[in-house]
């Protein structure tokens, strides 16, 4: 069965350095990256790669974003560089690279279009990382609808990636998430609220051919199938400072059919059963294999390793597993 990894992050030399500079080698994070090996080694990368015949990878930058790498003045030529180096990587190595999505400069709305339509329709990328929220900023704020815009029209997606930190605390009364909970349990939180915002903003509805996978399986989504359709099916009675009573029927469609349009990966560490739960609620047409790789243990080897097993171990018709691996990846990201 070949594979093609659709989620997982690399840093190009290009950019890893001028994120080194802007956060400090010696700093918490930097100290991490660099420990890191196979998420800016290239050697140690396609080492670790050698384990798995007939696998290939879709990069993409890890954490932090552009935008909270560097001011705004700074972070289109970080996107450049960035972008440059990861669309380098798979024209060197297509054999292990099947391709790239790129990162934007976000706290520079206007440089990110221009960036967007420089990779997506006059360049080589095959989509767009977006972090659930920009320096604070939700993805639905309106100065971000252009970036949607150029997506929508160039046919390729976006990728949704949470990037909340130790910062967001977990009780208001308090300063920072205690015990990494912001990571663990906060980032699938951001990613579910990011895609209700996306579609009660109208932004899915204005855009119905726009394909956008959510990182982690949907996170809460499959989960609380149940809660959505029917505790939603009541919005506006609890809030009577705002009239949400239009919202629903603006939609054009059943609000759980608007979080089944989205995409999901299988990146859960190897979770079985978060996989089957994620796989009946979207079907085997719009979950991608994904592995977060390089994270985990032997430098991202452990997470390969398991995401394969758990979906050899599947009792579905292999056509949806041959989906699931390869097939569903070659239409969206338009291989």
């Amino acid at each position: 069965m070949h594979h093609i990894d659709a989620f997982c992050h690399y840093f190009p030399r290009g950019i890893f350095d001028l994120l080194l500079g802007s956060i400090g080698g010696s700093s918490e994070l930097g100290a991490r990256m660099k420990g890191l090996k196979t998420i800016h080694d290239l050697d140690a990368r396609l080492k670790m790669m050698d384990e798995f015949s007939d696998y290939s990878q879709i990069l993409s930058l890890g954490l932090p974003g552009i935008e909270a790498m560097t001011s705004p003045d700074r972070s289109p030529d970080f996107a450049r560089i960035a972008n440059d180096g990861l669309a380098e990587l798979v024209e060197r190595h297509p054999d292990r690279f099947a391709g790239y999505v790129g990162g934007l400069p976000m706290n520079a709305p206007d440089e990110a279009v221009r960036e967007a339509e420089r990779i997506l329709i006059n360049g080589s990328a095959n989509g767009l990382q977006l972090h659930t929220t920009v320096n604070g900023l939700c993805l639905d704020d309106p100065r971000f609808l252009p970036i949607f815009e150029v997506a929508a029209k160039s046919g390729k997606p976006i990728l949704l990636h949470p990037s909340r930190t130790a910062s967001f605390p977990d009780f208001p009364a308090e300063q920072r998430s205690l015990y990494e909970i912001w990571t663990i349990l906060g980032w699938p939180h951001e990613t579910s609220v990011t895609m209700a915002r996306l579609i009660f903003s109208g932004i899915m509805t204005r855009f119905p051919s726009l394909k956008v996978m959510a990182h982690h399986l949907g996170a809460m989504i499959p989960f609380f199938d149940a809660r959505i359709e029917v505790a939603w099916a009541d919005l506006g009675t609890r809030s009577s400072s705002e009239n949400y009573g239009h919202v629903l029927s603006s939609l054009g469609k059943p609000l759980i059919d608007c979080f089944k349009q989205f995409h999901a990966d299988t990146a859960l560490c190897g979770g079985r059963a978060g996989t089957m739960c994620g796989l009946e609620f979207y079907g085997a047409d719009h979950v991608l294999f994904a592995t977060d790789a390089p994270f985990g243990p032997d430098g991202g080897a452990a997470f390969i390793r398991s995401t394969i097993k758990v979906i050899e171990s599947l009792d579905i018709p292999q056509s949806d597993k041959a989906k699931i691996c390869h097939g569903n990846a070659r239409s969206f990201f338009v291989l």
